[in-house]
């Protein structure tokens, strides 16, 4: 089994497992985590630790922002825990739903691969070329 937190600036990560709750319905293996405006990054790493402490599996933290303080307290936690963790940024609701059709067949290993070959994907600009190829279809 494995687990994803979630962590984020303000309440986007717990709006996140929200919105992936509203799609897919309730998921007890994802964990968000809020990084508010009283966090610096020791009670951060304290909230990561916290989750990991309560579910001893191998474990995919998706954060907001590379080298924002989700991700480097994430980073720090992943350095010093033994259990098997992988750190990834750029977490959008098409990633975090990706991972969540993925986490029960998929190591978070091949998952967090899997979101950086998808990354780039989730972003499109609406022109009247996509209305053409969807006709098309």
């Amino acid at each position: 089994m494995a687990q994803i937190i979630l962590v984020a600036h303000g309440f986007l990560a717990v709006e996140m497992k929200n919105s992936l709750e509203m799609i897919f319905g309730e998921n007890d293996r994802f964990h968000p985590i809020a990084f508010e405006k009283q966090d610096g990054l020791e009670s951060l790493e304290e909230k990561l630790k916290a989750t990991l402490d309560r579910n001893n599996e191998p474990t995919l933290i998706m954060a907001d922002l590379f080298c924002g303080t989700p991700y480097n307290a994430s980073c720090s936690i992943a350095l010093k825990e033994e259990q098997e963790i992988q750190v990834i940024s750029g977490m959008s609701l098409p990633l975090v739903l990706e991972a969540a059709s993925l986490i029960e067949t998929e190591s978070i290993n091949e998952i967090a691969c899997k979101m950086k070959e998808l990354a780039g994907q989730t972003v499109q600009c609406f022109t009247g070329e996509l209305i053409e190829e969807e006709e098309e279809l």
